[in-house]
């Protein structure tokens, strides 16, 4: 008959192997409570019309995007971004003084990587304006960007939407033409879960 602490120092080693090898014992499971949604929209320099995203349809403003234009010694510098509006907030580098109201640059997320409360170094979740894309146009005449929509590439940016005190992880997903100047919002989603996480790209 085997004992009960003979049960246990084999269940223990197997743990402790797994450990070894950074494999994961558990995996937390993914609630397919998601909203997602078609967007669509776009930004564009010289329109002043922007993109207001209500993201739970409830009437109040939470995300708005964002266009301006600074000009210093060096030539014209040309932000697209986003503006978290009240508790919500965006994953971003820290803000850097070296840019228009200390603005730091929007993160992307890699495609089904966990959306949650981690923070990889040098990010924040922030409330903050933040860039998602910059075009320098410097007084030597020449052109060049900044920011992870710079190669016009569909881009993920987790969220954090706040609602009813609580916070529900998610994603907005852009991408920037050069020839149009112009930031597309294409597709967003978020846990309808309080405090759940989401994967990045994660429809249903």
């Amino acid at each position: 008959m085997i004992k009960f602490g003979t049960i246990f120092s084999v269940l223990l080693c197997i743990g402790l192997l797994a450990c070894e090898k950074n494999e994961d014992i558990h995996i937390q499971p993914i609630t397919d409570n998601i909203y997602y949604k078609v967007d669509g929209r776009s930004v564009c320099t010289g329109n002043p019309e922007q993109i207001e995203l209500d993201i739970n349809n409830d009437g109040i403003l939470d995300y708005l995007t964002f266009t301006v234009l600074y000009a210093d010694e060096d030539g014209d510098h040309l932000y697209f971004g986003i503006k978290p509006i009240g508790n919500n907030m965006i994953k971003s580098s820290p803000p850097n003084e070296n840019y228009y109201l200390d603005m730091g640059f929007i993160q992307s997320e890699t495609f089904l990587d966990l959306i949650n409360c981690d923070l990889k170094k040098d990010q924040i979740w922030t409330s903050g304006r933040n860039t998602l894309v910059l075009r320098h146009s410097e007084s030597n005449c020449s052109i060049w960007y900044e920011g992870n929509l710079q190669y016009e590439t569909e881009e993920i940016v987790a969220i954090k939407h706040s609602n009813d005190q609580a916070s529900h992880y998610g994603w907005l997903r852009f991408k920037f033409e050069k020839n149009k100047e112009c930031v597309t919002l294409i597709d967003y989603a978020f846990n309808l879960e309080p405090e759940e996480p989401i994967k990045a790209g994660q429809k249903n």
